[in-house]
């Protein structure tokens, strides 16, 4: 079975203008489009908590009625942390996220490592990449702001460039007869 996907001309040029305007927003303001990402998920979550919480009350099941209590209570919280501090949970992902670059960068080492003693040529780039994936993680972790900036101004880019393809795909569309 053959299934086909259709696009409007007008809407994939629209999509574009809007992921065009998007990415530039995100490029020239990285800072305030962190903290309003981090403050739309904080609403999410605590509006997820309060349906949930709801929920919990108009169960008949007493296990899904605690799961939802617990699981509404757990969002509501973390939501409304999140409402209160967007700078710190900012932060707080780009630390959690050199962390784990760290430590894959110190888990690639120690393959590496084993490939070398094992005698495997080009092994020494793979240290070489692993020692350089542990001081990314490292910037990161000192400077946790300037790389939700330049992870928003990247992630801008590419909004524009996905944006400039939709416009094209979309100016290349036949009009009306598919």
């Amino acid at each position: 079975m053959e299934v086909k996907f259709t696009r409007s001309k007008w809407g994939t040029i629209l999509w574009g203008v809007a992921s065009a305007v998007l990415g530039i927003f995100m490029f020239a303001n990285p800072g305030a489009t962190a903290k309003g990402v981090t403050v739309f998920f904080g609403w999410v979550l605590t509006i997820a908590g309060v349906i949930a919480l709801i929920g919990a009350f108009t169960h008949w099941s007493i296990v899904l009625s605690t799961l939802d209590l617990y699981a509404g209570a757990l969002s509501l919280l973390f939501g409304m942390l999140i409402l209160a501090w967007p700078e710190f949970f900012v932060a707080f992902i780009f630390v959690m996220l050199g962390l784990y670059v760290i430590a894959a960068g110190f888990s690639t080492l120690a393959g590496s490592n084993a490939l070398r003693i094992l005698g495997v040529k080009g092994s020494g780039a793979g240290i070489a990449l692993s020692v350089l994936s542990v001081i990314l993680g490292i910037l990161v972790i000192m400077s946790p702001f300037a790389m939700a900036s330049f992870a928003m101004s990247v992630g801008g880019i590419a909004l524009i460039y996905t944006g400039l393809v939709h416009i094209a795909q979309g100016i290349k569309m036949p009009g009306k007869g598919n």
